[in-house]
């Protein structure tokens, strides 16, 4: 079950994390308040917990950078043409960076995990003055240090994991969506012929297909209706169905259609939209749906089936 599938948890994740930063944060009160000088034993311990929880949480954002997959890319992770169009890519240089530093990271700790309790001692040394020193400081601060680096870990991981990919994803659609309609308006000027489209739609890559129906949405043609009806019956992404359903109308619009395509345009886009869950309600899709339906002439039952 995925956290970005189920927004209802989203309240459950803050409440657990805040239950987590007041306990710690109550801890280094409760400790301040026995010191001598108690100011500067809370100001050095809240310095302290602020800065290993900075250093956790971008930690927990390099482990937590998602991983670019989409159609095609799966089968082929360096086939950056699965999710471009022909004059854009998405730039992988922060996962590649996040991919090194996780391994060098993991690498030199498992490395030096057997000097670890010595260098949890030193780093108490240090820091034990900060907390305004005494009995027990220097464990105190050690053990405020590794809380609110975990913390500090879990909390930019969850909130990479929450947020930055569907960030990542809704700029890179917009990005896509732009490209997209440059093709479309330059459609003619860049004269694909009907076969050249054709190749390009018949591409194992969800970009170079969406950069077929783009060409087509610019400069539509009976050869190639076919393979847009055809796109429309089968399980498309939402945006490489919005495009083949914007590809239709186009076709609707600027075209001579026979009845037999017409019939088989109608009942491709009548199928799709029976199902709400790939055309929902207000969705974009569904509105170019309906335009298509309007313009199309419902079929005329045959007469055994207006006996019945």
């Amino acid at each position: 079950m995925e956290l970005e599938r189920h927004g209802e948890l989203a309240p459950v994740v803050r409440a657990g994390l805040g239950a987590v930063v007041g306990a710690g944060v109550l801890g280094l009160g409760l400790y301040a308040s026995a010191a001598e000088d108690w100011p500067a034993a809370l100001g050095g311990g809240l310095v302290v917990a602020a800065s290993s929880m900075m250093v956790g949480g971008g930690a927990g954002f390099l482990f937590g950078i998602p991983r670019l997959l989409t159609s095609g890319a799966a089968a082929q992770p360096a086939d950056l043409s699965a999710t471009s169009t022909g004059s854009y890519a998405p730039n992988t240089n922060l996962e590649q960076v996040s991919d090194w530093l996780t391994k060098i990271l993991l690498g030199a700790g498992l490395t030096q995990i057997g000097t670890l309790p010595r260098r949890l001692a030193q780093l108490g040394d240090a820091l034990a003055p900060v907390v305004g020193g005494g009995s027990g400081a220097s464990a105190f601060a050690a053990s405020l240090a590794v809380y609110f680096t975990v913390l500090g870990f879990l909390s930019g991981w969850l909130l990479t994991r929450l947020r930055l990919a569907r960030a990542l994803s809704t700029a890179d659609r917009q990005t896509l969506a732009d490209s997209v309609g440059q093709t479309v308006r330059r459609a003619k000027e860049l004269n694909f012929t009907p076969a050249e489209v054709r190749r390009l739609f018949e591409a194992e890559t969800e970009g170079l297909r969406v950069q077929a129906l783009a060409l087509f949405q610019g400069r539509p043609d009976h050869e190639n209706l076919p393979l847009v009806i055809g796109a429309i019956r089968s399980d498309l992404s939402a945006f490489e169905l919005l495009q083949a359903l914007l590809a239709a109308r186009e076709a609707v619009l600027q075209l001579p259609l026979t009845p037999e395509e017409k019939r088989s345009l109608r009942f491709a886009v009548e199928d799709k939209l029976r199902n709400f869950r790939t055309a929902p309600k207000d969705s974009r899709r569904r509105v170019v749906g309906e335009e298509i339906l309007k313009k199309l002439p419902a079929p005329v039952p045959s007469p055994a089936q207006a006996k019945s």
